[in-house]
């Protein structure tokens, strides 16, 4: 950051002080050395001045003097004789310069201690994002769509759970009377699957079936379509009240895959 030197045109005077430093001219060094540093004429210090600056008649610079950070500055007068050193400097503590050059986009802020550029972080324009929601990128802000939620995949009914590709399926039938010790009939599933499924077959009614007394074993064969079911009463006997003069009813149940 540049800062004027002094008034715009003070009068330089001789040691004594009495009379103007007619000739003389002032010299500007790097703090504390004899090294020159540089001045310049406009605040946006892009013309250089003469170092030493000569000062006219009057004792007076017919310059504008400018300066950037701390100088060390001598009066001389015109036979080079120092007559004072000063230091000065723009009184801008360490860190609080404004970086230069100017970027774009950017603004001003600090690490605590230094002034710094830092991007902007805005939001991007949300035209043609109606329903979109804001997120980071890790370095930025963008406008992402929701996501979309599936429709759920199952459905269900009076004899049937389905579940993706899971088919639950279940209901009754009749073994119809063979008039001996066992019997057998098949049925389909009212939804074939893709695989073979794991089916259990119940006899509904719960006391005997025979007059004899017995329930007997009922078990079944499934396919991917249906299913065969057998009953026996599990004894080998002539007896004829071991056999199935009358129908009953069983339940059963399937469970296995079906296509998506």
């Amino acid at each position: 950051m540049s800062y004027r030197y002094y008034d715009p045109a003070p009068v330089n005077f001789t040691l004594l002080g009495i009379e103007p430093a007619a000739g003389g001219n002032l010299a500007f060094f790097e703090i504390g050395t004899t090294t020159p540093k540089n001045t310049w004429s406009d605040p946006s210090l892009t013309i250089l001045n003469t170092n030493p600056v000569q000062l006219d008649s009057s004792g007076r610079a017919n310059t504008n003097i400018w300066l950037q950070g701390a100088y060390s500055v001598r009066l001389l007068d015109s036979s080079g004789a120092v007559i004072w050193t000063r230091d000065v400097n723009d009184g801008v503590a360490a860190g609080l310069v404004i970086p230069t050059p100017l970027p774009s986009g950017q603004f001003l802020s600090n690490d605590g201690s230094v002034l710094q550029w830092s991007s902007v972080l805005q939001p991007p324009d949300p035209t043609g994002s109606d329903g979109y929601y804001l997120t980071a990128s890790g370095s930025s802000y963008v406008l992402t769509a929701p996501p979309v939620i599936p429709t759920p995949n199952y459905s269900f009914g009076d004899n049937f759970t389905k579940v993706g590709t899971n088919l639950d399926q279940w209901g009754t039938q009749t073994m119809p009377a063979s008039n001996a010790q066992s019997a057998s009939m098949s049925f389909n599933f009212p939804v074939a699957y893709a695989t073979v499924p794991v089916i259990q077959v119940l006899i509904q009614k719960p006391g005997a079936i025979v007059t004899e007394g017995f329930t007997g074993i009922i078990k079944a064969t499934p396919s991917t379509t249906g299913a065969t079911v057998e009953w026996n009463t599990g004894i080998d006997d002539t007896r004829t009240g071991l056999r199935l003069v009358s129908p009953f009813e069983f339940s059963w149940r399937a469970v296995g895959k079906v296509a998506s």
